[in-house]
């Protein structure tokens, strides 16, 4: 790993597996290394990387470039932001792994509104360029070290990370809430808001509005100590884990907003929940009128109609489809109606045109889009932040995989917000939403009060 050695790259390290081993290479890391973590492939895959060659940090319409040697202040704003992206993409050969060197990190929600969360400045993007990385593969219960031309970090630095994190030694840590959480929107500003997005609902100005309240605790601790209990509570297909100056991000979520591979994209959005319950009968009860619930398929088609279009814009002519329509998907605290629309991207297009243009997912605006998007801004007293962005990788090649940061939350020193929402159609039932939102978050919020 000596950059000044002839390799010939990718250089690839056998590491001892086991099971653990991401939740070990989290628990070992530190701020200063900005690692990132992510869950791929419903949880057969994990990917983690730390040392980036150089960071691009975007708040408030100011694009910067921090590298080892300082930080540059680029001009464009969130223009240039896909441009610096696209041009940052490492040139070398793709292989087996989905992820072969480039880009890890995030998209808030509030990329390009120039809008700060309440006692928060996490940015509106926030992306490593990532030239060494561990792949996990549990299936064929392999781990392996990959190093990609263009790396130029500390090889003594990773050494010490992966002794640590293969030891046998224990990995001391704790992890506790100061304050429990609290709802930064109240019950009755929520039944006011749910009542103006009744009106503009019934004027026509939308279809659906999906809007969302945050909540706020206080904390002490190593936050990956909370992400391995938050883990062992939700058997999250996407989740997520940033550690970093800026603030650290512990990301449960179940849905995949793109992925892209050898020019195909998919997406999977989620519309329409119904609780889970400890007795099987009225668990079954609840999945059965999940299932056959009108209003909830009316919901989803609205959303897969939007991503239709969405994905329209970059695809092929005649290759857009809904490959799977209002399927359920069972998690442990609720059941999911999901849908999947694919599409082969155009000629003239790549991966960054696909994601720009579809972001953010449209499961988590409403629709139209654009309008839905101008009401949540209008309403909603707390901006989202990261909740409801997306965090991911884009690597060489065109490939990328991209969640929906939902069931999500964002640590700032002590400072401790997530949020939940759900999508308010003309038939919707105040109560019913306000509800959803805690079918949705309660039980990790719960988890972390409880010490769990």
């Amino acid at each position: 790993m000596n950059p000044q050695t002839p390799y010939s790259f990718p250089l690839v390290e056998r590491l001892p597996y086991s099971a653990g081993l991401g939740a070990r290479l989290r628990e070992s890391a530190v701020a200063t290394s900005r690692p990132v973590w992510l869950r791929l492939a419903s949880g057969d895959q994990e990917l983690f990387a730390a040392w980036p060659e150089y960071v691009i940090r975007l708040e408030t319409a100011a694009l910067q470039r921090i590298g080892r040697s300082g930080t540059e202040a680029l001009t464009g704003g969130v223009d240039a932001l896909w441009s610096v992206i696209r041009e940052g993409l490492p040139a070398c050969a793709s292989g087996q792994r989905p992820f072969h060197g480039g880009w890890l990190g995030s998209f808030s929600y509030d990329l390009g509104t120039c809008k700060i969360p309440v006692s928060s400045t996490f940015p509106d993007a926030l992306l490593g360029n990532y030239r060494c990385f561990i792949w996990i593969d549990h299936k064929a219960c392999i781990a392996e070290m990959v190093t990609v031309d263009g790396f130029t970090g500390s090889a003594d630095d990773w050494r010490v990370l992966v002794n640590q994190a293969t030891s046998q030694a224990s990995i001391s840590g704790t992890f506790r809430l100061l304050v429990p959480f609290q709802p930064m929107t109240s019950r009755s500003r929520y039944a006011d808001d749910f009542m103006r997005i009744q009106t503009y609902l019934h004027a026509g100005d939308c279809y659906q509005v999906n809007y969302a309240q945050a909540f706020h605790a206080r904390c002490a601790g190593q936050g990956a100590i909370a992400m391995r209990h938050l883990l062992a509570l939700s058997r999250a297909s996407h989740a997520a884990w940033m550690l970093a100056p800026e603030g650290e991000v512990l990301c449960l979520s179940p849905e995949l907003f793109l992925s892209i591979q050898n020019g195909r994209v998919l997406t999977k959005p989620i519309k329409g929940t119904a609780p889970r319950s400890a007795d099987p009968a009225a668990d079954e009860y609840n999945r059965t009128q999940l299932a056959q619930s009108n209003k909830n398929q009316a919901e989803n088609l609205m959303i897969v109609d939007l991503l239709r279009h969405d994905l329209g814009r970059h695809a092929k002519t005649g290759t857009v489809r809904v490959e799977r329509l209002f399927d359920i998907e069972s998690l442990p605290q609720v059941h999911h109606m999901v849908s999947t629309i694919s599409a082969e991207v155009s000629a003239g297009s790549d991966a960054i045109d696909v994601i720009r243009d579809c972001f953010p997912g449209g499961s988590i605006t409403g629709a139209p889009k654009k309008r839905a998007m101008e009401i949540i801004a209008e309403l909603e007293p707390t901006p989202r932040s990261i909740y409801c962005g997306s965090i991911g990788f884009i690597t060489t090649g065109g490939d990328a995989e991209l969640n929906i940061a939902i069931r999500t939350l964002l640590r700032q020193k002590s400072d401790l917000y997530a949020w939940a929402g759900g999508g308010i159609v003309a038939d919707s039932d105040c109560d019913a939403e306000y509800q959803e939102c805690f079918d949705k978050m309660g039980a990790l919020m719960r988890a972390l009060e409880d010490g769990e």
